[in-house]
């Protein structure tokens, strides 16, 4: 079991991690700098590194028998009770372009479940930390997530425009078609937003591990819920499709348009 002390210093860590990533970031940030693109034809740029690196280095000197799951390097002890999983940069080609939109994933699982997450947007200067069982935060403030009953009154979101499953991108049409409002595009902070009540619904496909671990615990804590698009919790097997709406009565909405065939 957890123990709140020790909860309560791998939330300082976590913060601690998001503190020194943000500096490596921002000293690229809208500057000259390379990039390439990796074998599944993503992005890359020294910033990603250098932060993912930074993050290692620390978790290692701090916690040596933690795991380490992340996007750049390779994992390692990844059978250990407790499993850091880090993403340096969320939405890179956003960084690539200048927009302010990317930020750094954060998340802490035991015994493989996230019990910690933070989304980190350094050029917005909002972090959003979320931790099992407590209330989200943004900047140190409780939120919550809109109050919603009715799909046909929500803004949804999407960076849909990489749905590789044309039958989910084709259900996916069926909540734009039904939503108030629509657009598409915003990385990890389309998660801030919906956990802000300032969006309700988030619909994403073919992400990886680092991509939507820390999106759990920071959704769910502002009241939000998070699923797979078949309406089962996500795990470190999923499938990479994520669907994250504001309440459990927009999320009932939205699960049955997009399995509606």
């Amino acid at each position: 079991m957890l123990h709140d002390n020790q909860l309560e210093e791998f939330i300082s860590f976590a913060n601690f991690l998001a503190d020194e990533s943000a500096k490596v970031i921002l000293k690229f940030f809208r500057h000259t700098f390379t990039s390439v693109n990796k074998e599944d034809d993503t992005p890359v740029t020294i910033a990603d590194k250098n932060s993912e690196l930074i993050i290692r280095d620390l978790i290692n000197k701090n916690y040596p028998r933690h795991g380490i799951l992340g996007e750049e390097f390779e994992g390692i002890n990844l059978d250990s009770e407790f499993t850091w999983v880090i993403d340096p940069i969320d939405g890179t080609r956003s960084f690539i372009a200048g927009h302010k939109d990317f930020g750094t994933l954060i998340a802490l699982l035991y015994k493989k479940k996230p019990v910690l997450g933070i989304i980190n947007c350094p050029a917005h200067k909002e972090r959003w930390v979320g931790i099992e069982n407590h209330i989200t935060t943004l900047n140190g403030k409780n939120i919550q997530t809109s109050k919603k009953k009715s799909i046909e009154d929500c803004y949804t979101i999407t960076t849909g425009l990489y749905f590789e499953n044309k039958t989910f991108r084709n259900s996916f049409n069926n909540i734009i078609n039904k939503s108030k409002y629509y657009i598409f595009g915003g990385d990890c902070y389309m998660y801030g937003m919906l956990s802000s009540g300032l969006v309700d619904i988030v619909v994403e496909d073919t992400l990886q591990v680092h991509d939507y671990m820390a999106l759990i615990p920071v959704v769910q804590g502002a009241g939000g819920v998070i699923t797979d698009k078949y309406n089962k919790p996500i795990t470190l097997n999923s499938d990479g499709s994520v669907v994250a709406t504001a309440n459990s009565l927009i999320h009932k909405q939205a699960i049955n348009l997009i399995n509606l065939q």
